[in-house]
């Protein structure tokens, strides 16, 4: 047992051995920038150390700046592109003077040829109107398209948040009114459509369908208290019926036929149940 001990650690110190012999001396104990040994021996990149700083060659330096003005010095167009690709998004400003003067300003993404064409916003941006207003969120061949808010120029409290598409208000948004008004609902082609609640400057509020941006149907929540259910066709009043808390009382619902009964407009008969109508069929009591 003892014999094959002994020679089991002759062999692995004869190994060892060598191994030293024939292995190269080490960069630190010959003085020597281990970076620099690791290219001259050509080790694979993945086993190189992370601390080496490579050049880059010209042919890989693909990000270029480009800076021209507009013709007639209508404008300035600024972006960084990828010069290796023909519609690569960019990222950048430009400004232009719209025929009568005005300067339009846009910071953000966009496509197209940066030495020829007129920049197209496309992606994420920020636009100053001519105005004053500012539209800031989603583009999509130079129009509004995506999630994006619209603010009117100060003091105008006016502000559209929602959902657009190709350049018109379509999907769920909130706009507020220069005149205190809110609606919070569904759009479509830049018109109420759907679902939606409207609130007035004066605290009522109407929650019901639109259609083409007239009311359908729904019902009015006065800051009263009182409450009225209605019905339209064509923007005009068709039916109509209130309920007063206070009194706890249902008055008579009124119809179209009853609104524009001829006989009911003559001089000297009785009023509908107390009530007054207006032309389009709006109660007033």
């Amino acid at each position: 047992v003892h014999t094959n001990q002994h020679t089991f650690l002759r062999i692995v110190c004869s190994t060892m051995a060598e191994l030293a012999v024939a292995s190269p001396r080490s960069p630190q104990s010959a003085g020597q920038d281990p970076h620099i040994s690791s290219l001259a021996a050509g080790e694979p990149p993945m086993m190189q150390s992370l601390d080496e700083v490579l050049e880059i060659p010209e042919s890989v330096q693909d990000l270029q700046f480009v800076s021209r003005d507009f013709l007639d010095g209508r404008g300035k167009f600024e972006a960084v592109h990828n010069a290796m690709l023909s519609r690569s998004l960019m990222s950048g400003s430009f400004e232009c003077t719209t025929s009568v003067g005005s300067v339009m300003r846009y910071e953000g993404t966009f496509l197209n040829d940066p030495h020829t064409e007129r920049p197209t916003p496309s992606g994420q941006g920020v636009r100053t109107n001519p105005d004053g207003s500012t539209y800031s969120g989603q583009w999509k061949d130079g129009l509004y398209d995506g999630h994006g808010e619209w603010k009117a120029c100060p003091p105008s409290c006016e502000s559209f948040l929602g959902e657009w598409k190709k350049g018109r208000k379509h999907g769920f948004a909130v706009q507020k009114f220069a005149n205190g008004d809110t609606y919070e609902g569904d759009w479509a082609n830049g018109k109420f459509q759907d679902r939606g609640k409207y609130v007035y400057a004066n605290g009522d509020e109407f929650m019901g369908i639109w259609e083409k941006g007239l009311k359908l149907n729904g019902t009015f929540y006065f800051k009263d208290g009182r409450v009225s259910t209605r019905r339209w066709q064509n923007g005009s009043l068709v039916a109509c019926q209130d309920f007063d808390p206070q009194k706890r009382l249902y008055q008579a619902t009124i119809t179209k036929a009853q609104v524009h009964d001829p006989a009911k407009g003559r001089y000297g008969t009785s009023a509908l149940a107390g009530t007054m109508v207006s032309p389009r069929g709006v109660r007033i009591d």
